[in-house]
């Protein structure tokens, strides 16, 4: 029987191999038991060396899906098996969700095929590449890990790893869009958000079946104007050149108009970075007097900073002049966070309390209708953020102290002077008894903290802390809006000083715009104050208040306004937002 070559022939990575399996004719050999065993040997050698070749073969016409799939299952089953979810060094953030979502899809991958990646996974990739003009990291979505399959030679075991990088991305990304990157009461007690929410993994699974990722991620961005106007001001804030701040101008003396100082240079060159001072005003690099020129520019920056706009350029100013646009870009950041943290509908008509700004709005129909200036708590007695309803409103309130106040403040000036409560007109009552009692048979002295059993009253009146009107919305904070008798304090440019409630300028106008559909006017309001009896008229339909913290703002017009961080809260989320969520500790 004859014994032909066979030839088996294959090209891999462009480079040919043949090789000949043809056995020695052993009929034809000399009878030598040495070269016999040597020849049997290097023809069995030959037969191994073909055998490891099909097998290689074999394995690499395996279907490339089936080897990523094996990959996921096998992570997968480990991470159900308590090992941790780190993959090139990254940490994955929603191994939970991952879990269900590729054994629901039997470990089949999602963002890349044999060929690569898919349409939807350069999407994905383009969207983080992007993700800083939204004020985030590209790093918290594995960014420089997922952006290397662009150049990478991708196997079926990187297919599988890259593969649950890219879903736990967009799983990360979704949940910021939605709600932001750091939850508040992380930073803040007093901080209440009415954060968005959604099924992660359902919107993971639509935005793949629908094929457009970033059509499905433009959709998880909150829709308010006010926070794409930011993000417009941030894009234009990172252009700016920080030249002109290589460093502090000194706070003092104050510079008056007409006046010669050698910092006025800079401060023109400032005000010309921040567009306050036309760029075709001839400018003197080293002209030294306040002009006329400069005073008018001045009061358009101290206006957007909620100065005084004197023209002075006192210790404010100054403080204000000093901040680089870098440090405004951060402040920017901060707040377009603090948008991702609202809820998505407003309400058609809402009270809006800014406490950075010292500001109440209405807004009905996306119109600003009602602005007013208000007073907000002290640094130690903050005014908190939280949204409620506007339910009732008291016309010629009392005013119950609250414990906390009464203890701590009112306390002390009773014990001076017990004639003090008969002259603000607080009665005092003990327990829940509705009888008051005479606060000159009370030993005050004996009186601290921990042994005060009474409840003070303010009767209605003048001198009622509350003034004539109070705007309820029943939280646990006890905070509302109401009038006061202290006006004076609107007239200044920051107004932190109650005990956290919210003091509010013209409050009866406040309340004629609130009643208006019920049949209450300015006449009919006046009467009952003019009466003195306590009144209280509940609102057919609660009216929305969403008491707010914002230290920047872009207006209607374009103008970007910054206030001061009265509260030292921009900083603290800055860090919070700078730090990277999938650090792995070595």
């Amino acid at each position: 029987m004859s014994v032909y070559p066979i030839p088996l022939s294959c090209k891999i990575n462009h480079v040919k191999w043949t090789i000949t399996t043809q056995p020695p004719n052993l009929m034809s050999m000399p009878d030598n038991g040495s070269l016999l065993s040597n020849i049997i040997f290097k023809w069995l050698h030959v037969m191994k060396k073909f055998t490891f070749h099909i097998l290689l073969l074999t394995s690499l016409f395996f279907n490339h899906g089936a080897l990523a799939g094996a990959q996921l299952q096998q992570t997968i089953e480990s991470w159900l098996g308590g090992y941790p979810a780190i993959l090139k060094e990254e940490t994955v953030l929603n191994k939970d969700i991952l879990n269900k979502f590729y054994i629901e899809r039997n470990f089949e991958a999602a963002w890349l095929d044999s060929k690569g990646l898919t349409k939807q996974g350069r999407e994905l990739l383009g969207a983080i590449a992007s993700i800083n003009e939204e004020g985030l990291l590209p790093a918290d979505y594995h960014g420089a890990r997922v952006l290397a399959i662009l150049t990478a030679s991708i196997s079926p075991q990187d297919t599988a790893t890259y593969d649950l990088l890219l879903s736990d991305a967009f799983l990360t990304l979704a949940s910021h869009l939605i709600s932001g990157k750091v939850d508040p009461k992380d930073l803040n007690a007093e901080w209440e958000a009415n954060r968005r929410h959604s099924d992660l993994q359902l919107l993971l699974e639509n935005a793949l079946k629908q094929g457009d990722i970033s059509a499905a991620l433009d959709g998880l961005r909150t829709k308010q104007t006010r926070y794409f106007r930011l993000k417009k001001a941030l894009a234009t804030m990172r252009l700016l050149p920080n030249t002109a701040w290589k460093q502090k101008l000194a706070e003092s003396p104050a510079i008056k108009p007409s006046a010669s100082d050698n910092r006025i240079p800079v401060i023109a060159k400032r005000l010309q970075v921040w567009g306050d001072l036309s760029l075709q005003q001839p400018s003197n690099e080293t002209a030294q007097t306040y002009s006329a020129v400069l005073v008018e520019s001045i009061k358009a920056f101290q206006g957007r900073h909620g100065l005084d706009a004197d023209g002075v350029i006192g210790r404010e100013t100054i403080k204000a002049l000093n901040i680089s646009p870098r440090e405004r870009a951060k402040q920017i950041v901060v707040n377009m966070e603090r948008w991702r943290w609202l809820a998505e509908n407003l309400g058609d008509k809402y009270l809006l309390v800014n406490i950075a700004a010292f500001e109440l709005k209405i807004i009905d129909n996306n119109q600003t209708v009602f602005v007013k200036p208000v007073v907000v708590g002290r640094n130690y007695r903050k005014t908190p953020v939280f949204s409620n309803k506007i339910r009732y409103i008291v016309l010629n309130p009392t005013w119950t102290v609250p414990y906390k106040l009464a203890v701590e403040d009112k306390l002390s000036e009773i014990q001076k002077d017990p004639a003090y409560l008969n002259r603000l007109g607080i009665r005092v009552f003990k327990g829940d008894s509705p009888v008051p009692i005479d606060p000159f048979s009370i030993s005050w002295n004996e009186i601290n903290k921990r042994n005060f059993p009474f409840r003070l009253v303010q009767s209605p009146g003048p001198q009622n802390a509350l003034g004539q009107v109070k705007f309820m919305f029943p939280n646990p904070h006890d905070v509302y809006l109401h009038d006061t008798p202290s006006r004076e304090l609107f007239k200044k440019a920051e107004r932190a000083f109650s005990s956290g409630c919210i003091r509010v300028s013209d409050p009866l106008e406040l309340a004629e715009f609130l009643l208006r559909s019920q049949g209450w006017d300015k006449t009919r309001i006046a009467a009952v104050i003019e009466n003195g009896e306590t009144e209280t008229v509940t609102l057919k339909t609660p009216v929305p208040i969403h008491i707010e913290y914002w230290t920047t703002w872009v207006d209607r017009e374009g103008v970007n306004h910054f206030r001061n961080d009265i509260y030292d809260r921009d900083q603290p989320l800055w860090q919070a937002l700078s730090k990277p969520l999938n650090h792995v500790e070595h």
